[in-house]
This record gives C-alpha cells, sequence and structure tokens, in this order.
C-alpha cells in the first residue's frame, strides 16, 4: 500500500512538471512560422492585391548572408562576358560568350578546367551550345546544336561519349534532373525560322528521355493554330524561364500558369490571378511583334521559391515590380523598381540584388557583373544606398571594392537564402 501511495505521488509530481512545459512548447509551435504550413499546390496568385499592398522587400528578410567572388584572379584566364552560369553543389559552370567554351570553377572563384573545343570534330561542340550539369553523378552534358548529339564529360573535363538526341533545333535550353531525365525548352522567332513553323510550335518544355524521347510535354499555345505563312514571319515566343527549388524546376512558360517539374511529372505551381486589370491574354499580346510599348501588364524574367515564399518580376506600361507572394498566408504584396534594380540590399547596404541563377535546392542564388559595373554601383560614396544591417558585411564589401580592379575578370554575388525548419 505505501509502495502504490509512492507511486501515484510520483505521477503527481510528474504531471506538474511536464504539463508547463508542454503548454510553454504548443506556444511556442503556435507562434514560429517556421512550423505553419504552406500553402498545397496550385496557389493563386491575386495581382490586384499584390499592387494595392506596396511594400519595402528587403534581402535581409530573405537571405542571412551575401559574399562576391572574382571569376579567377589569374589574368592568364580571360573570362569577359558570360553566356550562362549553372551552379552544383560546389562548383560553378559557366560558358563564355567570347567563344562559348564552358568552364569549370569551385567556390572561391578558383578556375579549374574546361570542356572540351570549339568545332564540329569530335568531342567539339558550337559556340552558344547549352549544357547541364547531372545532380547524381556531377557530369556535364553538352547539347551541340545542330549536330544533334550531345558530349557527357567528367567533370574534370575527361570526355566519355557522345549521345545522340535528335529534338528539333528550336532547343533554347535544358537541364538534367534525376532519374536520367532532361528538361528542354523551346523558343521560335518567325523571321528565321518561319520554313519550320508548324514542325516547331509543337511545345514550350517537356521531359525527355536521354536519347531524346519525348515522355511529357506542355503544349504551346500556338500548336495547331490557323496562322498563314506570312503572319508566321511575325511570331516571336521566348523559352521559359527556368529556376530551381527543392531539386525541382521552376517553370514559367507564356501565359499565366507556373509549373513545378520533376523528374516525374509537370504539375501546375501556381496560378495568376490578374482580376479586372489589364494585362496581356490574347496570342497577339503574347507571339506577335508590337509596333509600341504596351501598357498592359505581364510578368517578365525568373519566378523565384523559396521555403514560404515565391517572388515574380512584373512590367506595367513604363512601370516595373517586384511581387512577393507569401506561400503560408496567402498574401501579395508588391515593390515598386527600376527595371534594373532588385530586392533592397540592407545586408551590407551594396547595389540592389535580383538573381539570374539558383542552386539545385533554391537555397542560394547567385548574379553576375562586370569588374567596372561592380565599382560603380558598389561604392559607399553613394548617397543612395541603404543602411547595412551587419557592419561587418558592410566593412567587407568596402573591402572587397577597393581591392578590385577594373581589369579584373567577372564578380560573381552569391546569395545565401535563410534556412527553415520545414525545409528538407
Amino acid at each position: 500500500m505505501a509502495r502504490s501511495l509512492r507511486f501515484l505521488r510520483l505521477i503527481v509530481v510528474v504531471f506538474f512538471i511536464i504539463m508547463p512545459a508542454l503548454r510553454c512548447t504548443n506556444k511556442k509551435t503556435a507562434w514560429n512560422t517556421d512550423m505553419d504550413a504552406v500553402k498545397p499546390y496550385p496557389h493563386v496568385i491575386d495581382m490586384n492585391e499584390g499592387f494595392n499592398n506596396p511594400a519595402e522587400i528587403k534581402l535581409s528578410e530573405i537571405a542571412d548572408s551575401i559574399k562576391y567572388v572574382v571569376l579567377s584572379k589569374d589574368k592568364q584566364e580571360v573570362i569577359g562576358d558570360i553566356g550562362k552560369i549553372q551552379m552544383a553543389d560546389e562548383h560553378i559552370y559557366l560558358r563564355r560568350s567570347s567563344d562559348g567554351l564552358i568552364m569549370r570553377f569551385d567556390m572561391t572563384g578558383k578556375f579549374l578546367n574546361s570542356f572540351g573545343n570549339i568545332g564540329r570534330g569530335p568531342k567539339e561542340y558550337l559556340p552558344g551550345s547549352v549544357f547541364t550539369t547531372t545532380p547524381d553523378d556531377d557530369r556535364i552534358v553538352v547539347f551541340r546544336g545542330a549536330m544533334d548529339s550531345y558530349l557527357v564529360f567528367e567533370s574534370d573535363g575527361n570526355y566519355l561519349k557522345t549521345i545522340d538526341f535528335p529534338v528539333s533545333r528550336a532547343l533554347f535550353d535544358f537541364r538534367s534532373l534525376p532519374d536520367s531525365v532532361f528538361l528542354c525548352t523551346f523558343y521560335y522567332i518567325g523571321s528565321f525560322m518561319k520554313d519550320y513553323f508548324t514542325d516547331f510550335i509543337n511545345s514550350s518544355a517537356g521531359l525527355f528521355d536521354l536519347k531524346g524521347n519525348p515522355i511529357r510535354l506542355i503544349d504551346h499555345p500556338l500548336k495547331n493554330s490557323d496562322i498563314s505563312e506570312a503572319d508566321a514571319g511575325n511570331v516571336v515566343s521566348m523559352a521559359p524561364s527556368i529556376t530551381f527549388f527543392d531539386n525541382r524546376i521552376v517553370l514559367m512558360p507564356p501565359g499565366d500558369t507556373i509549373y513545378e517539374i520533376d523528374s516525374q511529372s509537370i504539375f501546375k505551381g501556381y496560378i495568376i490571378n490578374w482580376g479586372s486589370i489589364p494585362h496581356k491574354q490574347s496570342i497577339e499580346d503574347y507571339f506577335f511583334r508590337q509596333s509600341g510599348a504596351s501598357n498592359k501588364a505581364s510578368i517578365w524574367g525568373l519566378i523565384l521559391e523559396t521555403y514560404d515564399r515565391t517572388f515574380l518580376r512584373v512590367a506595367r506600361g513604363t512601370e516595373n515590380y517586384i511581387f512577393e507572394y507569401n506561400k503560408i498566408s496567402g498574401s501579395t504584396r508588391s515593390m515598386a523598381v527600376d527595371a534594373d534594380k532588385g530586392f533592397i540590399n540592407d545586408l551590407d547596404g551594396g547595389d540592389s540584388y535580383f538573381p539570374y541563377y539558383s542552386n539545385r535546392s533554391g537555397d542560394i542564388w547567385l548574379i553576375d557583373d562586370d569588374a567596372i559595373s561592380f565599382k560603380e554601383k558598389n561604392s559607399m560614396k553613394s548617397s543612395d544606398k541603404p543602411e547595412a544591417k551587419y557592419p561587418e558585411m558592410k566593412e567587407r564589401l568596402k573591402t572587397f571594392v577597393d581591392d578590385l580592379n577594373q581589369d579584373d575578370n567577372p564578380v560573381l554575388r552569391i546569395v545565401y537564402l535563410k534556412k527553415h525548419t520545414g525545409q528538407k
């Protein structure tokens, strides 16, 4: 009996110790937005709400840090303009615009190696050839354009093989996804492609296997359209933009639907709801050459997705905006910007920031600048610079700018996004 009473007293004591802790835990969870669930796909973005909800969108709300890297301080390696960049886990790959050569660097900007040679022979590819890194085995795949094939290289530049890939010459870009699948995007410019109109306007993008066989396609809005050969010469259909989030692709083809794509599926990620706002919506608006500037609103450029937010660039007449959609609350806000400006860089007080590229996880953003432009835009003498939230980052930027020479190779601006507890 005495033992039973002692046991009951122990249970009561433990109960009163644990319950307050549970209350605290529940309270913390309720107020921890990291633990709130994002809304399911597809999200509907209310553009009217965004226009009516002006805000300042600061980089510190999205990112933890920013760093600057010169691509090869070794002047023997001349980079010049960059045609394309892709970021892997530990390396940066780019295509040099001057000759189309594809090159590899580490995350400090050190040049490591290049891939193949420019030309039409074995192990060679044409200037402007597109490439992709592979997520599973860290290889480089270079599409050879008009030669209907691609080359495969190991990351150190060692040539492995050539594989036939007979897709149309309208291929604009592609990315390797897990399980040996390519996401390809297509373009059409009627002024020099009109003789191939019926063959090329089939899809805006699609998933293909390693031999170029289609798996799933996004039909082009002009597919099966009744357009004369003369009108076809005025058609301009640019390829959809590509960014990454959570190891899948975020794709924006013409229209009001943004897609999420992995190796097995293409599904709607976002639906743009313009409401009563005049916007591009007709075939003529999207695909025919316009004689003058349009006052209709439209989305342009890249779609950036993070764990809890998505960012769009929007134009309306001469006005430009960055829209932010909150994936948890479903709310939308916008910030008016100049066409070449981005988020307010209050991390270190440097130039505003909007990236061109992301890594596969989508938690690292990247943009490049030539050295002269970088020095001008990040001079601390400018009076319109935002206040820096982190003085140590501001000091690092100042030192970097002071040490940068005008004839240095391009500078990479790399931003590391905030982590969230809901991320994998």
